[in-house]
């Protein structure tokens, strides 16, 4: 039985991108998650098939370091935004399943609190300019 498609989680296409290293390096992941439900909802797990994990990670600084913290969910507020941009939020692309190159686009598949799911194609680029 397929997992139902959200309705109410969409994406803000030009914040979306994997920025591409070379020889399967791992890879961060930006995008601005945005939820229409009345709601808050999470998101408790992220699967790929170009990928074989995917993770989030918030960057804690303090006054002498910053450091990467696994997180197990995040949230989307009721009619509100989860960002996920450099210096804060990103998701941790690793172990590709086969050969990655800047224009490709990874497949995602967000899988929510509600027993839905929210797909996602995330362009492959080396720089968030190139659009």
């Amino acid at each position: 039985m397929k997992t139902p498609v959200s309705t109410y989680v969409t994406t803000v296409p030009e914040t979306t991108w994997v920025r591409w290293l070379p020889n399967a390096l791992p890879a961060a992941g930006y995008t601005t998650l945005k939820n229409s439900a009345d709601e808050p909802i999470d998101v408790t797990k992220i699967k790929s098939p170009d990928y074989q994990n995917i993770t989030i990670y918030q960057t804690v600084v303090d006054s002498e370091s910053s450091k990467m913290v696994k997180l197990d969910k995040v949230t989307i507020p009721a009619k509100g935004r989860f960002e996920l941009v450099p210096g804060k939020y990103h998701l941790m692309f690793e172990k590709p399943t086969h050969l990655i190159t800047p224009g490709d686009n990874a497949r995602v598949i967000f899988f929510l609190s509600t027993g839905k799911v929210f797909k996602l194609k995330m362009p492959v680029r080396t720089s968030p300019e190139l659009y």
